[in-house]
């Protein structure tokens, strides 16, 4: 049998504070009979990108992103629409994707998954034709997000105090959401689009949400005081977000939010700070495939 060319990127700044070496776990591990292996590192944003794209013009059955969900997302959008599939081992510091698939944190097990060489065939989603993959809003957790990457310390307990800090006087957008059935106007603190179920660190911010049935899940948190919130976590935690009273959840494929004020938005918990005011989201159905 011929091996399956496989293509590993990695970030070189992802990954654990203690280090693993992770070259050296690949060369241990992977199955070398059935996978021709070639590891590559990212030297700037949108490298992976490009590495992913190469892959795909020299036909490799697959390219595995090595990092968090930021590096999956580069590595990703070059693959919608294309034989070649993305493999996923966490190395970052939510992983809210690879806790999605049931990977979480666990290289050894992601790892299995690759030699498997079995592949499934999932959604992806465009906001105003900006790839996603996992999560995507706008609001406090997007302006969470941006904040965040300008602090060189990673991990749970910088998005913490990070979300403390900007919840304190956070503006409320009034939001006007568009369906093709209905469309409404509110106040709210945040509007999140998941098409898989995992923020990271084990949070589920959609805990309905499955990448393949065709549908992205809508949670919009509603305008409260601030104290509220802090029950939300739990109930992350617990997967039962969709029940609290301070949220509206619901699916779709297709919708439109406006906003009155240019406001902040993420893409797979990469921050950006907005100069328009209108967000457009539409599913890709079927469009990726994932080793399993």
């Amino acid at each position: 049998m011929l091996r399956k060319k496989i293509r590993f990127v990695l970030n070189p700044f992802s990954g654990p504070k203690k280090k693993v070496d992770i070259k050296s776990i690949l060369q241990n591990r992977i199955n070398t009979e059935i996978i021709d292996t070639e590891i590559c590192y990212t030297s700037y944003p949108g490298h992976a990108t490009e590495l992913s794209r190469e892959a795909v013009d020299l036909g490799y059955y697959a390219v595995v992103a090595i990092g968090g969900d930021g590096t999956i997302n580069e590595v990703a959008k070059s693959l919608v629409h294309t034989e070649t599939a993305l493999g996923i081992i966490p190395f970052g510091s939510g992983n809210g994707f690879s806790y999605h698939v049931g990977t979480k944190r666990d290289i050894f097990k992601a790892i299995s998954c690759i030699n498997n060489l079995n592949k499934i065939c999932i959604d992806t989603i465009l906001m105003n034709n900006n790839f996603f993959l996992n999560v995507a809003g706008i609001g406090l957790d997007a302006k969470v997000a941006f904040m965040t990457k300008k602090n060189k310390k990673r991990g749970f307990l910088p998005y913490f105090f990070q979300t403390l800090k900007e919840s304190k006087g956070f503006r409320y957008m009034n939001l006007h959401i568009k369906t093709p059935s209905v469309s409404w106007e509110n106040e709210y603190a945040m509007a999140t689009i998941a098409n898989a179920s995992m923020y990271g660190y084990n949070f589920s911010i959609a805990p309905r949400a499955k990448i393949n049935d065709g549908q992205f899940d809508v949670v919009l948190v509603k305008k409260a005081p601030v104290f509220k919130y802090f029950s939300l976590a739990l109930r992350m935690l617990f997967k039962s977000l969709d029940k609290s009273p301070l949220v509206t959840y619901f699916t779709g494929s297709e919708m439109q939010i406006s906003t009155k004020d240019a406001t902040y938005y993420h893409l797979d918990g990469e921050g950006y700070k907005s100069t328009q005011n209108e967000f457009v989201f539409k599913v890709d159905p079927q469009s990726l495939y994932l080793l399993v």
